[in-house]
């Protein structure tokens, strides 16, 4: 076993667990500490190869120099929202036992384990591998990464901590991510004396960072599919914001006008939607419902660079696509790396962290 094992976790997806994750087991190295990283139950990134991969542990595996097999790393992969129809012919201790022995081996010679959770805390529960059922089976001290939203985020990390209470394991404290940069005083000053105050160890607060949120158009791309119909030459452009076109033309103008470096999503049929978004400057739009806009769009949208991609989702599903890699980084995004690892040096207290190993 190692001297120490952390368990990320979250209360939500898209939280930044993977970006804090890697940026510890950098920071780790960096102090000449022997670093895992284990993530039991992993998501598939939906590659279409029959092998299901989680793409999170993957990357982690490459950024920080893991020799490890995969199938250990992560051991066990659900394929999104239609897990359930494989889980029936599998025994829930088979798969508890799996995961163990793939921690403890994948946990040999290293001072220090980095476990990624899923989600949620309670996710896995069905196979009896809820985060604080293996918490406690690994000795690991759980740390929540959580994003501010509103003054609610009080409540929810209560619940969680109650939550694990009812499992005999402790929360060691919380990571608050993605916080705005201008309110930066209130949360040092106000919400996380009052988590401080009812025991709970805020390890940091991080604030929102367009680097490690903006995507180029290609990325974008890359991951959604679809056909480039025009714009081909402004697929790098950097995309920070991402708007639905669902208005008139008039509101629709003003509302494009107000933000930079924004992304449409919208029906191939409106064709008044995509002239204004043109008009007022956006950087790419994506079409959705596999409609075809009227081919005098495409001259204007080569002559500006914007970038118009065709998808055969509805608007909804297109912008739930965007979202899942909103924050991601890439094995070879060295400049992201790089910039997720400072900001948790600056902002969070790492070395408290890794005082286990430290």
């Amino acid at each position: 076993m190692p001297r120490q094992a952390i368990y990320l976790t979250s209360l939500e997806g898209l939280a930044g667990k993977s970006t804090i994750a890697i940026s510890l087991a950098l920071l780790a190295k960096d102090l000449g500490i022997k670093v895992g990283y284990f993530k039991p139950i992993g998501v598939d990134s939906g590659s279409g190869t029959k092998e299901f991969v989680d793409e999170d542990a993957e990357t982690l595996k490459h950024i920080v120099g893991l020799k490890e097999d995969s199938s250990l790393i992560c051991p066990f992969i659900l394929r999104r929202d239609t897990f359930l129809d494989e889980l029936g012919k599998v025994e829930s201790p088979k798969i508890l036992e799996t995961i163990t022995k793939s921690y403890l081996k994948t946990s040999e010679g290293k001072d220090l384990m980095i476990i990624e959770g899923p989600p949620t805390l309670s996710e896995g529960s069905f196979i009896n591998c809820s985060v604080p059922k293996l918490a406690r089976d690994f000795k690991a001290n759980i740390i929540t990464v959580t994003i501010f939203k509103d003054d609610f985020i009080v409540d929810d990390i209560l619940q969680a901590q109650d939550y694990l209470l009812k499992w005999e394991v402790s929360l060691s404290g919380v990571v608050i991510n993605k916080f705005p940069p201008e309110k930066m005083d209130r949360a040092k000053r106000l919400i996380a004396s009052i988590l401080q105050e009812i025991g709970v160890d805020v390890l940091g607060v991080i604030p929102e960072d367009k680097m490690l949120s903006a995507l180029t158009v290609k990325e974008i791309y890359e991951f959604i599919g679809g056909k480039v119909l025009a714009g081909k030459d402004g697929m790098n452009k950097t995309i920070q914001n991402v708007l639905i076109g669902a208005m008139t033309p008039e509101s629709a103008t003003r509302y494009f006008q107000k933000v930079k470096n924004e992304l449409v999503i919208t029906g191939g049929d409106r064709t008044d939607i995509i002239f204004a978004a043109l008009e007022a400057g956006v950087s790419a739009l994506v079409l959705t419902g596999n409609l075809y806009p009227s081919v005098k769009i495409f001259p204007k949208a080569d002559e500006l660079a914007v970038p118009i991609i065709l998808v055969p989702y509805d608007t909804y599903t297109t912008l739930q696509q965007i979202q899942k890699i909103v924050g991601r980084i890439k094995p070879q995004d060295n400049k992201r790396v790089n910039h997720a690892k400072k900001l948790v040096k600056e902002h969070v207290e790492w070395r408290k962290i890794l005082q286990g190993v430290n």
